[in-house]
């Protein structure tokens, strides 16, 4: 029953700090939501933060994963591709779960110290999946180049999830992929790919 336990207050920390924001999120708040005793939560978190820790652990684990999968689920497709698929992957999460997409985006700016470094260390497993794009490239790029897309993208999300448009995120699929392949493939080839990325969504 624990494990089942601790999936329902991970949930419900998702969906009261998603409707009320991290400050404003109380332990009551999250045991009403989640149907268990405070004892209950106190022997499995140790405090409001580590459940926040903990619930974002397990969903950053699930976007990221959701994002490999997509990715490696086109062995042998040129890098672009696989990008626009484990992104477009991504995307597709964000936008069907909106609290998800506000716990895991926006409220944790707001968690603290402990949450900011998850979310670092989150944002450079990203740029590996950038990084492979080196390998279909001529130019020397500077070493930062994937770390400062992938921030360029979470912030792209914010801004989206902040103002409550989670649901149009995959639309901006086809513009991400044009400015993430720019620096690795060149203008005409970035925009063969927006555009190539654009006809599959209007096709789907």
């Amino acid at each position: 029953m624990t494990a089942s336990q601790r999936n329902r207050i991970h949930q419900a920390m998702i969906e009261v700090v998603s409707e009320r924001g991290y400050a404003e999120t109380r332990v009551v708040d999250v045991i009403g939501v989640a149907g268990v005793s405070r004892k209950t939560f106190y022997e499995l978190f140790d405090s409001k933060e580590d459940c926040f820790l903990a619930a974002y652990d397990v969903l950053l684990g699930n976007l990221l994963g959701d994002t490999a999968n997509g990715f490696e689920s086109r062995p042998g497709a040129p890098w672009a591709e696989r990008i626009a698929t484990g992104l477009g992957a991504l995307l597709e999460h964000l936008a069907e779960h909106p609290d998800e997409a506000r716990f895991a985006i926006v409220e944790v700016l707001a968690a603290g110290p402990k949450a900011l470094a998850r979310r670092d260390a989150a944002l450079r497993q990203f740029t590996g999946f950038l990084e492979s794009g080196r390998a279909e490239t001529s130019v020397e790029l500077p070493g930062i180049t994937s770390l400062s897309l992938a921030g360029g993208v979470n912030e792209l999300l914010y801004s989206e999830i902040l103002h409550g448009a989670s649901a149009r995120l995959p639309e901006r699929l086809p513009d991400l992929m044009f400015w993430i392949t720019l620096p690795f493939l060149g203008a005409e080839r970035a925009a063969e790919e927006r555009d190539r990325v654009q006809r599959s969504h209007r096709n789907t």
